[in-house]
């Protein structure tokens, strides 16, 4: 008795030194995709906007691929499995949990804008202005690499880390949030603290999607179908607007 109430002490220890480890390569992942970015923006600091819109174009789209590729090399062994496991229902999965986490977020976003009188974040502004001067370069980063950038670096990387689905769910999509507010730091704009509400939601399904399947592709394409329904409406939007 004595010897089973022991090996299930060290089990525990064991497991909770597991779980802490992850979460430490989670943060650390968090700092590698900052450090990453800001070594390639000032790499590139003359080129990313650079006048001629092809160059600023090509380097753009550049910065991403090179922090993918920075990401991917550490999680290659876990895309190459998800990606050879994934299956066709998936795509269900991911199609169920953005649609919720998107009709979420819409409730989120028009009780802020009764605060605030707009339902448009900083970042949402931001995005608007690049889909506008560097159309391209912009669909490639929001609906192709910057899904699997923020997918890897603020899903995948905390997997291990929790044992139930809804703490791993919360914690991911509020980091996912914060990421997305992280322009508060410069403005000090503490309005825009309330959009951490509807990014994080939308992270929340984004996570729940992943877990439900196991794979980093069904979180990936939840993201993918958001990003890209938003990059049509603008599109659509810029059009009307001339």
């Amino acid at each position: 008795m004595c010897y089973i109430y022991f090996r299930k002490r060290v089990d525990d220890m064991e497991n909770i030194e597991t779980k802490v480890f992850e979460f430490l390569k989670g943060i650390g992942t968090i700092i590698l995709y900052f450090a990453v970015s800001l070594i390639v923006s000032y790499l590139f600091r003359n080129l990313t906007y650079h006048e001629n819109v092809v160059i600023a174009t090509i380097f753009q789209t550049l910065s991403y691929v090179i922090l993918l590729g920075v990401l991917a090399l550490v999680y290659h062994k876990r895309l190459w499995h998800d990606f050879k496991n994934f299956k066709k229902e998936y795509v269900g999965v991911a199609l169920k949990n953005w649609i919720i986490g998107l009709g979420a977020m819409m409730i989120a976003n028009i009780i802020i804008s009764n605060f605030v009188g707009t339902s448009v974040s900083v970042n949402e502004d931001a995005n608007r202005v690049l889909l506008a001067s560097y159309p391209i370069s912009s669909v490639i980063s929001m609906v192709i690499l910057g899904p699997l950038i923020e997918e890897i670096t603020f899903r995948a990387s905390f997997k291990k880390a929790f044992s139930k689905w809804y703490t791993f769910a919360l914690v991911t999509g509020l980091v996912f949030g914060a990421m997305h507010i992280q322009s508060f730091l410069v403005t000090k704009d503490f309005t825009e603290l309330l959009y951490l509400l509807p990014y994080s939601t939308l992270g929340f399904f984004f996570a729940k999607a992943y877990y439900e399947t196991d794979n980093i592709f069904t979180s990936y394409l939840s993201h993918v179908f958001h990003n890209g329904l938003c990059v049509i409406l603008l599109i659509i939007l810029f059009m009307i607007g001339g």
